[in-house]
C-alpha cells in the first residue's frame, strides 16, 4: 500500500476519536490496530514495481496543502472498498 499522511494529523485523528467513542461496537479498522492513522491511500494491491513507479511520479509533486470539506465512512465487503456515506466538515 501506498498512502500519504496528513501533517498535521490532530484534527483528523480527534475526528476518529470522537467517532469511535460513539460508536465503540465500530472500531476504526475493525479494531486491528492500536492507534489511529489517518491517511489517504493512494495505491493498494498493485505489485512493487508499480507501487514504486507511483511514489516516485508522487514525490516530485509533495508537499501539497489540501482542505478537507468531507470525510467517507468506507466498507470492505471482503473484496473491495465502497463508500456507504459521505459527511460534510464545517469550516
Amino acid at each position: 500500500m501506498l498512502h500519504l499522511v496528513p501533517e498535521p494529523d490532530t484534527q483528523l485523528r480527534q475526528l476518529t476519536e470522537a467517532i469511535a467513542d460513539r460508536w465503540p461496537e465500530a472500531p476504526p479498522y475493525g479494531g486491528r490496530f492500536a492507534e489511529i492513522m489517518p491517511h489517504l491511500t493512494i495505491a493498494q494491491g498493485q505489485e512493487d514495481a508499480v507501487l514504486e513507479e507511483i511514489e516516485a511520479d508522487l514525490a516530485s509533486r509533495l508537499p501539497f496543502t489540501s482542505h478537507v470539506a468531507s470525510v467517507e465512512l468506507m466498507v470492505h465487503d471482503g473484496v473491495k472498498w465502497q463508500e456507504r456515506a459521505s459527511f460534510a466538515l464545517g469550516e
